[in-house]
C-alpha cells in the first residue's frame, strides 16, 4: 500500500511540476523582466481605448481612406500570418535534426511557444470582448489584432536571440504589419497596440523564462527514511 502511495505521490508531483513550468511560461509577460514592456503596452492601449474618439478613430479612418502603404500592405499582411514564425521554428528544428545543435532546438521551441501562447491569448480576447471591426461592425473580433500579435512575437524573440542585426528588420516589418491592418481598414489603433503588447509580452517573456528569470514555484516530494511529504520551493 505504501509503495502505491509513493508511486501516486511521485506522479502527482511530476504533474504539478509540469503544470508549474507551463504556468511560468503562460504568466511570463508579467513574471519576468518582460513585464516592463507588457505593462507599458497595457497602459498605452488603455489610453487609446479611453480616447478612441479623439485619436484612434481619426488615425484609423485617415489610413484606411488614403491607404498610404499601397502594395506594401500585402507584405505586412503576409508577415502577420505566422509564416515567419513557422519558417523559423521548422528551420531551427531541421538544423537540430541534422546537426544535433541543442541551441537550434531551444530556439525552435521558444518560437513555437511564444507564437502559440500569444496567439491563444489574442484569440481568447477577440471572442470574449467581441469588438466590431472598423470596416464591418457585424464582424466582432477586432480587438486585439492577431496579425500584429504574431508579428511582434516573432520580431521580439528574434531580437533577443539574434541581436539588433536581425531584430531591427524584424521589428520594422512587424510595425509594417500593424500599420497595414489599419491601412486595410481591418483594425483600430488600439487593436494594433494590444496585439503588439501581447506579442512582445510573450516573445520576451518566453525568452526570459527559458533562462530561469522571474518568479516560480514548484512542489517536490520528500521521502527520506521515515519522512513522507511534500515541500514547496519558490524562486524570485
Amino acid at each position: 500500500m505504501k509503495s502505491k502511495l509513493i508511486a501516486l505521490f511521485l506522479i502527482l508531483s511530476i504533474n504539478v511540476s509540469l503544470a508549474s513550468s507551463l504556468k511560468k511560461e503562460l504568466t511570463s509577460p508579467v513574471t519576468t523582466p518582460a513585464s516592463t514592456y507588457f505593462w507599458s503596452g497595457v497602459a498605452a492601449t488603455s489610453f487609446l481605448v479611453l480616447t478612441q474618439d479623439y485619436i484612434s478613430d481619426p488615425v484609423t479612418e485617415d489610413l484606411s481612406t488614403h491607404e498610404p502603404l499601397g502594395d506594401a500592405a500585402v507584405v505586412g499582411d503576409l508577415y502577420g500570418q505566422l509564416i515567419p514564425n513557422a519558417a523559423y521554428t521548422l528551420g531551427m528544428y531541421s538544423h537540430y535534426y541534422f546537426t544535433e545543435n541543442k541551441t537550434s532546438a531551444t530556439r525552435g521551441e521558444m518560437m513555437f511557444k511564444a507564437s502559440l501562447y500569444s496567439g491563444l491569448t489574442t484569440t481568447v480576447l477577440k471572442y470574449t470582448l467581441r469588438q466590431p471591426r472598423p470596416d464591418n461592425i457585424q464582424e466582432k473580433n477586432s480587438f486585439p489584432s492577431g496579425h500584429t500579435t504574431t508579428a511582434f512575437a516573432f520580431a521580439s524573440l528574434v531580437t533577443m536571440e539574434h541581436g539588433w542585426k536581425w531584430g531591427a528588420p524584424a521589428l520594422a516589418l512587424a510595425t509594417l504589419t500593424g500599420v497595414s491592418r489599419m491601412n486595410d481598414g481591418r483594425h483600430f489603433l488600439q487593436d494594433v497596440f494590444a496585439g503588439m503588447t501581447v506579442g512582445v509580452g510573450y516573445g520576451l517573456g518566453v525568452w526570459y523564462a527559458q533562462r530561469g528569470e522571474g518568479s516560480s514555484a514548484v512542489i517536490v516530494p520528500i521521502m527520506d527514511g521515515q519522512t513522507f511529504g511534500a515541500r514547496a520551493v519558490a524562486s524570485f
